[in-house]
C-alpha cells in the first residue's frame, strides 16, 4: 500500500497568501467501493425498454411533425411508468416481513432512487436495531445494487425539497452518503449539514474507519463541520488506544491537519501510539504527522519527544529534495531545526537536485525563502551556506487571497486615519523571507513617526513595527491558536528586530465603522510604543 505522503499544497509558506479552496489530498483508506451489478441482463432489458418507448415517441413527433405534443405524451408516459413502479413498490414493501423480502424489491424494474433509500434505510435499521440478522449484507448483490442506484443512477438530488428522503437513513448510509458527495465533488451543503445533524444526534459511536471517511470527506468538501468534529475527536479518544493501524492513524491525523482542527487530547492520544512496537509505522508515515503537527503549530511534551526522537533518526538520503524540504520546513515551524538540518537544504548540491527534480514550484520556493531566513536570523550558530542574492527565487510572486486583500484595505484605510498620512507607513512589504508584511511603520526614541523617505538615513534609535492582521485561516479550529505558517512568519519578523502589533479578525471587523477599528488600533499601537526601546 502506497505510504500517506502530505500535500505541500496547503501547509506551505503560501497559507497566507493563496486561497484555500483548491487543495487536494490523496486518500489511502479504501471506501466500499462499488460492484458491479450481477443481474446485467435485467438492466440491459431496462435501458433497450425505455430506448423502444422513447423510439415510439420519436417516430410519432416526425410523422406529425408536432414536437411539442411528442414531448407532453414522453412525460405522461415517464409519469405514468413511475406512478405504476411506485405503486408495485408500495404495496410490497408494505408487505414484506423479512430482510430478504425487502431486498427482493431491489431487482424491481425502473427502482427509483428514493425508493432505493427507502430499502437501504429499512434494511439498516432493522439490522442495527437488532431486529434482524443477516449474513454480511454488504456483501449481498440485492444491496450492492441498491447502493448504485443511490450512487450512481441519479446521483444526489440537489434541490433542498428532495432532503427528507434521506432524513431516515442509518448512520452508516449517511457516512456512506457523505462519501458519495466527496467521490462527486457535490458540496451541497443543506444536505451535508442535515447528514451531520444526524449523525451527531442518532449515532452513539463512531469506528475509526467511519471517523477516517467523515474527516476526509469533509476536508476535500471544505466542510468542517464543528458539532461533527468535536462529536468525531471525542469517540477517537475511545477508539485510539485500541487501534493498530499506522495508515488509519495516519490518515486521521493528516486529515485532521487539513481541516486545521486542532484537539490536543485527540493528538496526544495518537502520540501514544508512535512508540509501540505493535504499530508498523514507516517513515513517511512520521514525516506526515510531523508536518501535521507543524501545520497545527503542536507541541505538547509528548509530540516533543516524538519530534526529537524522529530528528535524531531521519536521513534525507532516504527521501527525495522534496520531501526533505518539507521535513526542514516543518522542523523550522516547530523551533527543532538544527544548523545541520538548515546546512543540508541550503547547500548548493541540494539544491542542484531539487531543481532538478521539477518540483521546485511557488510554495517549496517560499519555503525555501522561509529557511533562509531562519538560518540568517534565528539560529545563532549557523555556519553553513545561504541563497545566492542574485538567486531568482527571491522574485518569486506572493499574491494574497482576495479575501485577506479585504482586510489589508481596511488596515489602510484605518492607518491613514490614524497616522498624520501614508507617507508615515508600508502596505505589502515584501520581507524577502518568503511572506508579505502587512503593514511597516517606525518611530524613534522620542516616540515620533519617521516618514517613509527617512528609513534609510535614520536607522539609529529607531523602533521598526510590524503590523500584522490574523484572519480566519491564520488559527486553528478547535483551538484559537496560530497555524504553523503563520508563527513562523511572526517569529522571523521577531528575529528581524521588528515589535509586533497583532490585529486578530474577530476585534478587527470590515464591517466595523473607521471610528472603531481606529479606537482598537490606537490601543494596540499604545501597548507596543510603550515597550522598552531596544
Amino acid at each position: 500500500m502506497t505510504m500517506l505522503q502530505f500535500s505541500a499544497t496547503l501547509y506551505t509558506a503560501t497559507a497566507r497568501l493563496t486561497s484555500r479552496s483548491s487543495w487536494r489530498f490523496t486518500a489511502l483508506i479504501a471506501n466500499n467501493s462499488s460492484t458491479a451489478i450481477s443481474n446485467e441482463h435485467s438492466a440491459a432489458s431496462t435501458k433497450e425498454d425505455d430506448a423502444t418507448k422513447f423510439s415510439e415517441i420519436q417516430n410519432i413527433s416526425q410523422e406529425k411533425g408536432q414536437k411539442s405534443k411528442s414531448t407532453e405524451i414522453q412525460t405522461k408516459l415517464e409519469k405514468k411508468l413511475f406512478s405504476e413502479n411506485d405503486t408495485i413498490f408500495f404495496k410490497q414493501f408494505q408487505a414484506a416481513k423479512s430482510i430478504n423480502d425487502l431486498l427482493d424489491l431491489a431487482m424491481l424494474p425502473h427502482l427509483s432512487t428514493n425508493n432505493a433509500l427507502k430499502l437501504i434505510s429499512s434494511v439498516t435499521n432493522q439490522i442495527n436495531s437488532g431486529k434482524s440478522q443477516i449474513i454480511d449484507i454488504e456483501a449481498d448483490e440485492r444491496f450492492i445494487h441498491l447502493r448504485k442506484i443511490v450512487k450512481i443512477g441519479n446521483e444526489i438530488k440537489t434541490s433542498n425539497d428532495n432532503l427528507s428522503q434521506y432524513s431516515q437513513l442509518s448512520t452508516p448510509t449517511m457516512i456512506e452518503m457523505i462519501a458519495t458527495l466527496r467521490e462527486q465533488g457535490n458540496r451541497h451543503t443543506p444536505l451535508l449539514r442535515m447528514l451531520s445533524y444526524n449523525i451527531v444526534k442518532y449515532n452513539t459511536k463512531l469506528t475509526m474507519k467511519q471517523s477516517a471517511t467523515l474527516l476526509y470527506s469533509m476536508a476535500v468538501l471544505n466542510f468542517p463541520d464543528k458539532v461533527l468534529l468535536e462529536k468525531i475527536t471525542s469517540d477517537l479518544l475511545k477508539c485510539i488506544p485500541k487501534s493498530t493501524n499506522a495508515i488509519t492513524n495516519t490518515f486521521i491525523i493528516t486529515s485532521l491537519g487539513f481541516l486545521r482542527y486542532k484537539n490536543e487530547d485527540v493528538l496526544n492520544a495518537f502520540c501514544d501510539t508512535l512508540f509501540k512496537k505493535s504499530i508498523n509505522y514507516k517513515f513517511l508515515n512520521y514525516s506526515s504527522i510531523l508536518q501535521t503537527f507543524a501545520a497545527l503549530q503542536f507541541k505538547s511534551e509528548k509530540a516533543s519527544t516524538f519530534i526529537k526522537s524522529f530528528t535524531e533518526q531521519s536521513d534525507p538520503s532516504c527521501v527525495s529534495a522534496s520531501e526533505w524540504l518539507d521535513i526542514a520546513w516543518s522542523l523550522a515551524v516547530l523551533d527543532a531545526a538544527s544548523p545541520q538540518h538548515i546546512k543540508f537544504i541550503l547547500d548548493p548540491t541540494f539544491m542542484e537536485n531539487l531543481i532538478g527534480s521539477s518540483k521546485l514550484n511557488i510554495s517549496k520556493k517560499l519555503k525555501l525563502l522561509n529557511i533562509n531566513a531562519v538560518a540568517q536570523f534565528v539560529l545563532k550558530d549557523y555556519e553553513g551556506p545561504f541563497l545566492d542574492k542574485d538567486s531568482e527565487i527571491f522574485k518569486t510572486p506572493l499574491i494574497r487571497s482576495k479575501e485577506k486583500q479585504v482586510y489589508i484595505n481596511a488596515l489602510t484605510e484605518t492607518l491613514t486615519k490614524l497616522l498624520p498620512s501614508s507617507s508615515y507607513f508600508k502596505i505589502n512589504c515584501n520581507t524577502n523571507m518568503g511572506f508579505l508584511l502587512d503593514a511597516e511603520y517606525r518611530i524613534n526614541d522620542q516616540h515620533k513617526l519617521i516618514k517613509v523617505e527617512d528609513w534609510n538615513e535614520q536607522s539609529e534609535n529607531v523602533k521598526r513595527i510590524a503590523v500584522l492582521v490574523y484572519d480566519y485561516h491564520d488559527y486553528c479550529r478547535g483551538q484559537d491558536d496560530l497555524i504553523g505558517s503563520t508563527y513562523l512568519y511572526t517569529q522571523l519578523l521577531k528575529a528581524r528586530g521588528y515589535n509586533i502589533v497583532t490585529i486578530p479578525y474577530k476585534n478587527f471587523s470590515i464591517q466595523d465603522t473607521i471610528d472603531k477599528r481606529v479606537n482598537y488600533l490606537t490601543q494596540c499601537i499604545k501597548n507596543v510604543q510603550e515597550t522598552k526601546f531596544a
